[in-house]
């Protein structure tokens, strides 16, 4: 006697059969689970890689721990000088938290005095010499020529005859002229002491580019500075020996200056770093740790106050990692719903080939509660394994750290099928309704989910733009990433709810014309829409977050571009040495080069108005020139006029930045001499030239009558014509930096900017693959009711094409439609959900850039996703072509 079939037996029979429909479930699952894993890992690499390179392009004197205390440090007995400060400096960063013991090293200090007027001096120059002692010089250079300066035995006398050996570096050797062996007189200039100098021997730095050279003033390279009144100094540092500092204190005057440093190192730290090493760092510097040195020889207390800039450096990287999870959650909710969409056609599918068996496990006594436990374990033995799949070869083939994230993920998405496979299952899923009976009278349900649908897109839209920019806290914010696609789901259910409509006035209009194939599309389409709800959702999330991603991100480059316009203002910006009358000239000789501009920056100069001291950063430029090079390239209206000419009594104009001094307030400018100066005119930026809210402007010509010396400029903008190239300028500026819109761009985008573009790239490849997937899996979900609607008719005379006709009548609406709202949508989500999402941090502006439309871009993408959906309908068209008028109605009987 045979075995009978059990349930059991039954469902082992019925997971084995129609294995298509599985195969669907475990590749979308693998897909989505290998796509879930992989993104925490590849974001936090690209956070990872922004972390470090933001703190390395950070100057060493800003991101380092530092303190510059105006006072020599305590200091020990001889052979031990710097015992006490070098132990108390070790003793606080034993004490800091341990975010901060990991990212600093030990610390470092160099002693420096005033400088002092040198005999030996390079031409049309004055030398300082700056007395240095660094007890740790041996870590950073090597004497190349000569030797070492010698120690000074004894106390020092002020003035007493007495020959102070010092060592520079090659390159300030050179500059000044000064050989080794010889010696120069040299006084400083508030004591009036004098001192003879010999230069015992020229170092060479171990490593150019150790970030410890920026904390030594004038140590590599000469430092030179131009004065208004007193022309051009050459202070070059002068290192003694360091152990001789105690008896050298007496003569060389005060006051001393001590800088000491605890260098901060990120190279080796991971993106999860980024908050812990802010906040500990935060509350290291607010507790000013005490350095307990003792007093120095002045009997005073030695109390640096600690202060890094890498807080504020951090904050900004945080930020900036913030702003693009926020961008990438939404991006990722365009394949997210669509993938949801794809999972639940491929459970339908499913289910309706898997009725009959469902059916007979019914009969043969499982319970509706039995029947769901068996589909959610056939969910379970298809999701699973999938996604843990996935998971493992992420591990293996993806670069970072997916945390926490890159196992919950993959996860959620194996269970996806144990979800989604019972509720398709349920007793009403089961059964074949007339979609049309309802249109005139929807349900109280049907009505309260609509309603909750489109209450909660508004209120969550709403509440986004309320709350600005800076509430969204750090993270993926839900409430950001859940708009779109609450939007998505509202106009959703709207046009779905009104799509009938018009198609059964259009039935009813091609109801009283020749030929049947577009009347039968689009009764068709009223009474069984391909699918219904699921596909139209798919369709219109997938577009609408493939369009609302390409504005972000052009967006986004709009915005970068302008900031890199604003820092450079021209075709080229050459920084760093002054340029000569003579290499000015050779500039302007490159061919292709329309215009050079010199531009002279000081330091905050003193603009007395009234009782008031406005100490302001002054630029000198030829307006004229500056005003033709605005509008050559950039079409940027010229500076206020009456800057060219003096003003009343010969005042000098200025163009003063808006809130600094009001139009046409006059006072006294403060430069080889006192002028009088009048407020010409206020403006908030100038490209290229002004940094921060504080700055005056003034025309050169106009100073030059006035009598006023022009010192040499230190930034050059450049305007280039036809046949122009940045890097022919280049190369006749030398080892100046030369900057440009493009370069800027480049430094401006970074590592998160771009891991941000190509999420959006990958996104969009993805939702358009899943949207085909769709259409194909609606034209397979529908193809049994279609299938004996189309024998029926062949049987009656319908021909192959007419019935190809058909099936594309009856997807060609829907796809339209849906594209179509997904396209508006996309188009009108940035003005909702973009208030509620900092751009700034991506695009290192000041302001949140204005929403850019790239027409072209939308286009090609919405071609793009015509075509695909197209090629879907194609495919399915002709995968119908298999089924024949008997087998279809011998199923229908049989069923």
């Amino acid at each position: 006697m045979s075995r009978g079939l059990g349930t059991g037996r039954l469902f082992r029979r019925q997971f084995l059969a129609d294995r298509a429909a599985a195969l669907v479930v475990v590749g979308v699952v693998f897909v989505l689970a290998l796509v879930a894993a992989a993104l925490p890992r590849l974001a936090e690499q690209v956070f990872t890689d922004d972390l470090r390179s933001e703190m390395a392009g950070t100057r060493p004197a800003l991101r380092d721990v530092t303190s510059v205390v105006a006072a020599p440090p305590p200091m020990g007995e001889d052979g031990d000088l710097w015992a006490p400060l070098d132990q108390s400096i070790a003793a606080v960063r034993d004490g800091a938290p341990e975010a901060v013991r990991t990212a600093t090293g030990p610390g470092r200090f160099v002693v420096t005095a005033p400088t002092w007027r040198a005999e030996v001096r390079a031409s049309d120059s004055v030398t300082n010499l700056l007395p240095t002692a660094d007890p740790y010089w041996a870590e950073t250079v090597r004497v190349v020529e000569g030797e070492a300066p010698a120690p000074v035995t004894g106390p020092v006398t002020p003035g007493e005859s007495l020959v102070v050996d010092v060592m520079l570096s090659r390159a300030s050797a050179e500059e000044i002229g000064w050989t080794v062996g010889s010696v120069t007189q040299a006084f400083q200039p508030v004591s009036m002491l004098e001192m003879t100098y010999r230069l015992s021997g020229v170092y060479e730095p171990l490593d150019a580019g150790a970030p410890a050279w920026a904390h030594h003033r004038a140590a590599q390279t000469p430092e030179v500075y131009d004065d208004w009144d007193r022309g051009r100094a050459v202070t070059v540092a002068a290192y003694v020996d360091p152990q001789s500092w105690a008896a050298l204190a007496p003569v060389l005057g005060s006051p001393m200056e001590t800088r000491l440093w605890y260098p901060v190192d990120v190279s080796s730290a991971r993106a999860d770093f980024t908050v812990p090493l802010r906040d500990a760092l935060s509350r290291f510097i607010a507790a000013a740790p005490p350095v307990d040195a003792g007093t120095n020889i002045y009997g005073l207390p030695f109390s640096p106050i600690l202060t890094t800039g890498s807080v504020d450096v951090l904050d900004r990287v945080a930020e900036r990692h913030d702003s693009s999870q926020a961008v990438v959650a939404i991006v990722a909710a365009g394949p997210l719903g669509v993938a949801l969409a794809v999972l639940a056609l491929a459970a339908r599918l499913m289910v309706e080939r898997r009725r009959s068996a469902l059916a007979l496990i019914g009969a043969r006594g499982a319970s509706p509660l039995q029947l769901r436990l068996l589909m959610v374990t056939e969910g379970l033995l298809l999701g699973l394994p999938a996604a843990a799949l996935a998971t493992a070869l992420a591990g293996v083939f993806v670069d970072g750290v997916g945390g926490s994230a890159g196992l919950a993920l993959p996860l959620v998405v194996g269970l996806a099928p144990a979800v989604l496979l019972p509720l398709a299952a349920r007793p009403k899923g089961l059964r074949a309704v007339r979609r049309d009976l309802g249109l005139t009278r929807p349900s109280r349900a049907r009505k309260l989910v609509e309603g909750l649908a489109v209450g909660a897109a508004a209120a969550a839209a709403l509440a986004l733009n309320a709350r600005g920019l800076d509430a969204g806290g750090g993270g993926v914010d839900p409430l950001t990433a859940a708009t779109p696609l609450l939007l998505a789901l509202a106009v959703s259910v709207l046009v779905m709810r009104l799509y009938p409509r018009p198609m059964a006035t259009l039935g009813r209009l091609l109801g009283g014309r020749r030929g049947t194939v577009a009347y039968l599309g689009a009764a068709r389409a009223v009474r069984d829409p391909v699918a219904g709800f699921v596909p139209m959702l798919a369709l219109v999330v997938g577009m609408s977050i493939a369009a609302f991603s390409i504005v972000v991100w052009s967006t986004t480059e709009r915005g970068i571009e302008q900031t890199a316009w604003q820092e450079v203002g021209a075709d080229a910006r050459v920084t760093g040495t002054p340029l000569t009358e003579d290499e000015l000239a050779a500039v302007a000789d490159v061919p292709g080069v329309d215009a050079v501009v010199p531009v002279v920056t000081t330091g905050p100069t003193l603009f007395k108005v009234g009782a008031i001291d406005n100490r302001v950063p002054l630029y000198v430029v030829d307006v004229a020139a500056l005003n033709a090079l605005r509008a050559a390239g950039t079409a940027l209206d010229p500076l206020p006029a009456g800057l060219t000419e003096p003003g009343p009594d010969g005042a000098i104009p200025l163009l003063v930045a808006g809130g600094v001094v009001d139009e046409g307030a006059t006072g006294q400018l403060s430069l080889s001499e006192r002028l009088d100066a009048v407020v010409a005119g206020t403006a908030d930026s100038i490209p290229g030239l002004t940094t921060g809210s504080q700055w005056m402007l003034a025309d050169r010509g106009v100073l030059e009558d006035a009598g006023v010396p022009i010192i040499p400029p230190r930034v050059t903008l450049v305007d280039l014509g036809s046949g122009g190239s940045a890097s022919a300028v280049a190369a006749e500026v030398g080892d100046r930096a030369v900057i440009t819109p493009a370069s800027a761009v480049a430094d401006l985008r970074g590592p998160v900017t771009d891991g941000t573009a190509r999420a959006i790239v990958g996104a969009i490849a993805l939702t358009g693959l899943l949207c085909a997937a769709a259409v194909v899996l609606t034209m397979v979900v529908g193809a049994p009711s279609r299938g004996r609607l189309l024998s029926q008719l062949r049987t009656l005379g319908l021909s192959s094409r007419q019935g190809e006709g058909l099936v594309v009548w009856e997807a060609a609406p829907v796809a339209a439609v849906s594209l179509v709202t997904g396209l508006v949508l996309g188009v009108a989500l940035p003005w909702a959900v973009l208030s509620g999402v900092d751009l700034r941090s991506l695009t290192g502006g000041g302001e949140q850039p204005a929403v850019h439309l790239p027409l072209g871009l939308l286009g090609v993408v919405t071609l793009g996703f015509v075509l695909v959906v197209g090629v879907a309908v194609v495919v399915s068209v002709l995968t119908g072509r298999r089924l024949t008028p008997a087998g279809i109605l011998r199923i229908g009987d049989e069923t």
